[in-house]
């Protein structure tokens, strides 16, 4: 791809605050009132795409370029660069949007060298360096790999932008996927047990996972793991114990959960993979290990949590641990959900760092403003960093079959279509950026690699219901949402 940039040098007003004008929402973004911004004198001057600027006199520090733009959707994705971060300039033709670029570093030399890119049709106004409150910002862009082996041991491929059969992870890696999440089961696929028996043996079990872990590490890949604490997967309604935990009592499981954790991360740990981040569970926002830890009895819920938790404190102390919710539909029911789990977690002293939400625009019917409305709430509330545990969109509106995928619509966003894809992505990041608390950490995609091959579902005998939305086709090509990856950071 090529770029045309022409440099000027801009002077520079200084002022303790800006209040912009004509397309301000302060719903959207909101520059501290006690912080320095350094407004570019282009002022309400359009950009082009061949048009870039040098900005001089800077002061050393951590900055965010806001500004407003218009952008037809194209093939090719727009985006905004300033000193090497970059932000995806999602469509947006009939009105302005604003757009932020996060975590932007000026040096010594006092330069802020600023671009646009695939820039085609796109005018920008109101560009303008706020000092950061959070300097340090590298947005989290994740998916769960857990059954990539699953899918390459049974012929799957994957090729990259060029057409060309590649590493999976490779290309994840190139297109700026920076965590790979993974899922670990107890005993998954024994045959002798249900609903063990439903999955297939070898795959998102201890030696898969470590064999996992160590791939995506060397590829430079954070690693954060989820431990279900069952034989097979788990969320809200559905919280199988192991069949080895089956008869133990409370203390039992306990016991069961800390040594669990404590052996999974030694192993992790030995092999140079220590995730970064743990999940406790996987949507518990109702408990786990029915019954005995069900919402029902809070204490108890609340003591197995503190057993993982502690083991993740003693083997792993650098990880970061994260407590799991689904999230109830509209902006009002999540909220309201979310602050009962939390709250719960807080008042009964459950010891972690990262809560974890999952944010479909198909489960929560909510524009990606409304999640980052969401996440900053509980952020003000609870005092922690958010992350979204969970998102995907759907490229089309059935399998390859014609049968109903998992996800039957997108939310407000409406469309089927694989450019739809990549702008909810390009919102979302944008969204999260503009979080007022700068603690929207970012997203881990739910099944990107999951693609349509023959044979392969959840369950044994049933279908993939998620090939029509992860970021690689029916037959493994590279989606358009792979470069709203890209450029973002």
């Amino acid at each position: 791809m090529s770029r045309t940039t022409k440099s000027l040098t801009i002077s520079l007003t200084l002022l303790s605050m800006l209040s912009i004008t004509g397309c301000n929402d302060d719903t959207v973004y909101e520059a501290p009132e006690t912080v320095d911004t350094k407004v570019l004198a282009v002022g309400d001057a359009h950009g082009s795409a061949a048009t870039g600027w040098t900005v001089t006199g800077i002061a050393t520090g951590t900055y965010d370029l806001e500004f407003y733009s218009k952008a037809p959707r194209t093939e090719v994705m727009p985006y905004m660069t300033a000193n090497g971060k970059m932000t995806a300039i999602t469509p947006s033709a009939n009105q302005w949007a604003k757009t932020v670029v996060k975590g932007v570093t000026v040096g010594e030399d006092g330069n802020c060298s600023i671009a646009l890119g695939n820039a085609s049709g796109v005018q920008v106004s109101n560009l303008q360096l706020v000092s950061s409150h959070h300097p340090a910002f590298n947005l989290i862009k994740g998916g769960d790999i857990s059954l990539l082996s699953y899918v390459e041991d049974n012929g799957g491929k994957y090729y990259n932008a060029a057409g060309e059969a590649d590493d999976c992870l490779e290309i994840l890696k190139q297109n700026g996927v920076n965590l790979v999440r993974l899922r670990l089961y107890n005993d998954p696929g024994n045959k002798d047990y249900t609903p063990s028996n439903q999955l297939p043996a070898g795959y998102q079990d201890e030696a898969d996972v470590l064999h996992l872990a160590k791939r995506a590490k060397e590829k430079g890949m954070q690693i954060q793991l989820t431990l279900h604490y069952s034989d097979t997967w788990t969320n809200g309604a559905d919280q199988n114990k192991p069949h080895e935990w089956v008869d133990l009592d409370f203390d039992g499981l306990k016991d069961a959960v800390y040594s669990f954790t404590a052996d999974i991360l030694t192993k992790m740990s030995a092999q140079g993979t220590v995730p970064e981040y743990v999940s406790l569970g996987n949507e518990t926002q109702a408990g786990l290990l029915y019954p005995e830890g069900a919402c029902a009895d809070a204490g108890k819920m609340c003591a197995l949590f503190s057993a993982g938790s502690k083991a993740v404190r003693d083997v792993a102390p650098e990880s970061k641990i994260i407590m799991h919710s689904a999230c109830e539909e509209g902006l009002t029911a999540a909220e309201t959900g979310l602050n009962w789990y939390f709250g719960v977690l807080r008042d009964y002293g459950v010891d972690y760092d990262i809560m974890g939400v999952s944010l479909y625009p198909f489960y929560t019917n909510m524009w990606a403003s409304e999640m980052r409305v969401l996440c900053d709430r509980l952020i003000n509330t609870f005092d922690k960093d958010v992350i979204a545990m969970e998102t995907a969109f759907a490229w089309n509106q059935t399998l390859p079959d014609g049968f109903p995928g998992q996800i039957s619509h997108n939310g407000p966003y409406g469309e089927f279509s694989k450019l739809g894809q990549r702008d909810f992505i390009a919102d979302m990041s944008n969204q999260m950026k503009q979080s007022k608390t700068g603690r929207i950490l970012g997203y881990i995609y739910w099944d990107p690699i999951y693609i349509a091959v023959p044979g392969l579902g959840y369950i044994l005998g049933e279908k993939n219901y998620v090939s029509n939305t992860t970021l690689f086709g029916f037959q493994g090509e590279s989606l358009p949402v792979l470069d709203a990856i890209k450029f973002n950071n």
